[in-house]
């Protein structure tokens, strides 16, 4: 069953880079152009420049963004503004945020080594597709700078909180990092070094089935990276490090775990709009028209309550168009995925509002197979129902699908049904953070055990 190991981070110098609010970032596939920008702003020693360095045109083998990751990676160290942990710990840490309803909450996880295994072991269970590029990208990464910078987000079943509540008991009174990040989110992280809590926590994580949340490209390179150093030192037992890969775990009960809808929207529809898509959709959904008031705020509550009152009722679907100031409610005709999608999409996945509109919405209707769907420019993903709103409104998107957030259960019975979700299904927040610690992955070394 899973392993979970302490291990000795890398953390930034708090002596060298006073602000982490300066020097953290969000997850690399969540960073656009506009916020790598920034990022690199921000401070020179931002994680940006390790996790999401800039392309050139000048780039080539030995001379590219990979290169200059590592370069940047090996000057912070020996400079003393990332150090590394005397002693291996689990780090403990919580996140507060205003949920969608205006609820103060606070999500708490815990940052720990996870044993990395192959997906046939059933140990370690995804939900989502992956694509061949970014696995590519992010191996090419760890190649470079022999390091895991940025965290897989995963979740184990804990009824009782039994997990958290041991580190709770046992973490430093004292955190080691406590500051608001870019986004405007309180964090704080403690160290767990106890021994004895740290036993415990192993015992408890051994019976116990890890679901990947985000990070599913992060953890295939893992296993990739995993394989490639096998191959590269056949000698090293099953400790050596790169057998391990840096997770934030969350139990599924935390009571501060959210999952926010995923959002599609498409930019490049010209001359298309809502009435051509009702027409071409009609055999398929029941259509009921939402009339809006034009005031994004308004109107996000509208759809989402609109939504609400459908979900786990029939798979159901938000329209919005820029050539129209109405939302639409699209409401699948019963029997249809099974007339149109057939034994391919079977219980959980066709209870999903997720692939309904990837399967039939997406693709069948709107011609946009797998590939075309794995296009920035032709389809947007947006956790933010406003700034969906809003991006329509302006144009810069022709149309956009509204969606109900996936729940966790859902992502548990299609992960234990050996089954994957379209990708972009859920969107946890808050994201886990890039930058707060890292695992390095120095040949020779071996994952450390409790009180080591």
């Amino acid at each position: 069953m899973p392993v979970v190991a302490p291990f000795r981070a890398l953390r930034y110098n708090p002596d060298k880079v006073p602000s982490l609010t300066q020097v953290v970032t969000p997850p690399y596939d969540v960073i656009n152009s506009a916020q790598q920008e920034s990022y690199y702003a921000a401070d020179p020693h931002n994680i940006i420049r390790v996790e999401l360095n800039k392309k050139r045109d000048s780039d080539r083998e030995g001379d590219n963004r990979y290169s200059r990751s590592a370069e940047h990676f090996k000057a912070w160290q020996e400079e003393g503004a990332l150090i590394r942990e005397e002693v291996p710990c689990f780090y403990l840490a919580e996140t507060a945020y205003t949920d969608s309803e205006g609820n103060q909450r606070v999500r708490r996880g815990f940052f720990t080594l996870l044993q990395v295994t192959d997906t046939h072991e059933r140990k370690v269970l995804p939900h989502e597709q992956t694509f061949t590029a970014h696995k590519e990208d992010r191996f090419q990464l760890t190649k470079a700078v022999e390091a895991n910078i940025s965290p897989i987000f995963a979740l184990y079943p804990d009824d009782l909180n039994e997990v958290m509540n041991t580190l709770e008991a046992a973490k430093d009174p004292e955190p080691v990092a406590d500051f608001v990040d870019p986004m405007g989110l309180p964090q704080r992280v403690f160290r767990v070094s106890d021994p004895a809590a740290c036993t415990m926590v192993k015992q408890m994580m051994a019976d116990k089935v890890i679901f990947i949340a985000d990070g599913h490209h992060r953890y295939e390179t893992a296993i990739n990276y995993r394989n490639y150093m096998r191959e590269q030192h056949p000698e090293a037992g099953p400790d050596a490090i790169w057998n391990y890969t840096l997770t934030y775990l969350c139990s599924m009960s935390d009571p501060g775990l959210t999952v926010f809808a995923c959002h599609r929207l498409l930019p490049r529809l010209d001359g298309f709009g809502a009435e051509d898509f009702l027409a071409l959709a009609k055999p398929y959904f029941e259509v009921r028209e939402l009339t809006l008031s034009g005031k994004t705020d308004e109107d996000k509550a509208h759809i989402i309550e609109s939504l609400a009152e459908l979900d786990g009722k029939n798979n159901s679907l938000g329209l919005i168009s820029h050539d129209s100031d109405k939302a639409y409610l699209l409401t699948l005709k019963q029997g249809v995925m099974e007339a149109e999608m057939g034994p391919d999409v079977q219980p959980p996945l066709s209870n999903l509002d997720v692939v309904v509109l990837t399967q039939l919405v997406l693709e069948k209707i709107l011609g946009l197979d797998n590939a075309a769907r794995d296009q920035e420019h032709t389809i947007h993903y947006l956790a933010d129902m406003a700034h969906v709103l809003e991006t329509v409104k302006s144009g810069k998107a022709h149309l956009a699908f509204l969606l109900n957030p996936t729940k966790v259960s859902q992502v548990q019975d299609v992960a234990e049904a050996g089954l994957v979700m379209p990708r972009k299904a859920t969107y946890f927040y808050p994201k886990v953070l890039t930058g707060l610690v890292i695992n390095p992955l120095v040949p020779g070394e071996k994952a450390e055990d409790c009180g080591s």
